[in-house]
């Protein structure tokens, strides 16, 4: 038996160029809620939460730490009409139609994808029917 617990995602971390804009996006249109921020060195770190999800935008001041994030997966519901919502804000979508799996999971699954402020991918994901 192992010394440690891998508990689960702690968050995910976004280089951007103006940490509290990507933070403010976030709060705006994908109802996040600010949990706060901390300069460590030159970094801002600036912290987003909803429904357990912790998105962490790392201001490097120009610095270049590489690594990549692929998307980050939004779990939601009514998938419809936040994508309504979201097209009315401005926001421009990778595809037209929202994607459909019904044989993804117990109640088949839907998603689409856009980019955020610090160009990150960022997918929409439904459970529901």
């Amino acid at each position: 038996m192992s010394n440690y617990l891998v508990k689960g995602l702690a968050h995910i971390g976004i280089l951007a160029e103006d940490a509290r804009a990507c933070a403010d996006f976030y709060i705006k249109h994908l109802n996040f809620r600010y949990q706060y921020e901390h300069m460590l060195g030159d970094l801002l770190l600036v912290f987003v939460e909803c429904g357990g999800c912790v998105v962490e935008f790392v201001q490097t001041g120009g610095l270049d730490h590489g690594g990549v994030v692929d998307h980050i997966a939004l779990e939601v519901q009514g998938i419809e009409a936040m994508v309504e919502k979201l097209k009315e804000d401005g926001i421009v979508f990778e595809t037209e139609e929202i994607g459909r799996t019904p044989d993804f999971g117990p109640n088949g699954m839907k998603n689409i994808f856009f980019k955020g402020p610090a160009g990150e991918r960022i997918e929409l994901f439904d459970y529901s029917k």
